[in-house]
């Protein structure tokens, strides 16, 4: 398999010809085994590999796909900012048909070519989760540097105040310097 000048695999591998089955019978099964080493799955979706197993079925009305596919990303820590990988797992059950009554379906091209890139990006999209540690006690970033607390602290001189609170502290200073 041979990668890109970005050094990712073409999204084209995962395109698959499958006239064969739409030519067979109902129930004609046919499966295919997944390595793909970092995959741009579309323009705003890339994965450092996708592995798994998946099952064409003919059906009825097109082909059946399932499967479960396991994949990385790399997401940026909530806290600190760092790349960090997660591990995806997509679960995969839908129907590609050979004739859409509607412009939802996903379908098949008439020389029966099965594009599964765009469902993946869907599916990808649907379980990457929101917010990201690298790791559970992650210490973040300095607020006054921006330095990543996670690789030594910072030179910062950093009044542990909270800012909502520096007018009652004037008060308390004004106060106990006039006491004085």
């Amino acid at each position: 398999m041979t990668t890109s000048d970005s050094g990712y695999v073409p999204a084209r591998v995962l395109k698959f010809q499958l006239g064969f089955l739409l030519e067979g019978t109902r129930g004609q099964v046919s499966e295919t085994e997944l390595d793909i080493p970092r995959l741009r799955v579309a323009e705003d979706v890339t994965v450092d590999f996708l592995r798994g197993k998946l099952r064409f079925i003919r059906t009825g009305r097109g082909i059946l796909v399932q499967g479960t596919l396991h994949t990385g990303i790399f997401l940026e820590c909530r806290r600190c900012l760092t790349e960090t990988p997660v591990a995806l797992e997509i679960a995969l059950e839908e129907l590609y048909v050979f004739q859409p009554r509607t412009a939802e379906e996903f379908t098949i091209d008439e020389d029966g070519v099965l594009d599964l890139a765009p469902l993946l990006r869907q599916e990808i999209i649907l379980e990457t989760p929101i917010t990201v540690l690298c790791k559970p006690d992650c210490l973040g970033l300095c607020p006054e540097c921006g330095h990543n607390l996670n690789e030594g602290a910072c030179q910062c001189q950093v009044e542990a105040v909270d800012p909502r609170l520096a007018a009652l502290r004037a008060l308390r200073d004004r106060l106990s310097g006039a006491s004085e």
